[in-house]
């Protein structure tokens, strides 16, 4: 287990469940900052760092603090048009991104594309289409499935963008259960695979562990299990 994952000049912070702060040179993008009240979070919304902020979906698991990290840092949310909308009335900047799109950043760029799921904003308005995000930071290409079902788009993913990095819910219930997930690494066949979304909304208790094991043996691919 590691708490950094430094992969070419990209590194890489997990916040717990399915958030991340990735760092390349003075950009800090991060993803989902679910922190207050999250069983695996270390960390407090005020100790964040952002210039950018990218949101899969708006369930309070993902959304999290975004707003009030994107204010403190005066960080763009990029993010769904509906989501956009709703973190624009609560204060925040906001980049509008439909599934398909592709926004440059100083960074790199991220493509929003499918992830199959649905839900409501904390208003009960639904969040629109949810998202996954491939992001391409030059040397090294990241892709943040967020909350999905096993989906054919995987396999377009790893023929034609080929990630180098992929981060897979492996819970079941809420996304894939960890046979899926292993099914989905296979398609995406990046070069490594961070679980997420392991600790709450699961079918059951769920150990990485076992998602480890099982990957690492139907594949090539190195599954590095992160610590907050």
């Amino acid at each position: 287990m590691s708490d950094i994952l430094q992969y070419e000049d990209l590194r890489i912070s997990f916040l717990g469940h399915s958030g991340f702060v990735l760092n390349k040179g003075e950009s800090s993008v991060v993803i989902d900052p679910f922190l207050t009240n999250a069983p695996m979070a270390t960390q407090k919304p005020e100790s964040i760092k952002a210039t950018d902020i990218l949101l899969t979906h708006g369930h309070a698991d993902h959304l999290g603090d975004a707003v009030a990290i994107s204010k403190a840092n005066k960080a763009p949310i990029t993010a769904v048009m509906e989501l956009a909308e709703y973190c624009a009335e609560q204060g925040a900047e906001i980049i509008r991104l439909p599934i398909g799109g592709t926004w440059k950043y100083p960074w790199g760029t991220a493509q929003f594309r499918y992830a199959m799921h649905s839900g409501f904003l904390p208003n009960g308005k639904p969040f629109g289409q949810a998202a996954s995000i491939f992001l391409n930071f030059g040397k090294v290409k990241v892709y943040a499935l967020g909350d999905t079902a096993l989906q054919q788009d995987f396999k377009l993913v790893g023929e034609v963008y080929k990630p180098d990095i992929a981060f897979i819910p492996i819970g079941g219930r809420a996304n894939m259960n960890i046979d899926e997930a292993v099914i989905a690494a296979g398609w995406l066949n990046p070069k490594i695979v961070v679980p997420i979304h392991y600790d709450l909304f699961t079918e059951g208790k769920v150990d990485p562990l076992d998602f480890k094991t099982k990957l690492e043996s139907a594949t090539n691919i190195q599954c590095k299990i992160m610590l907050p």
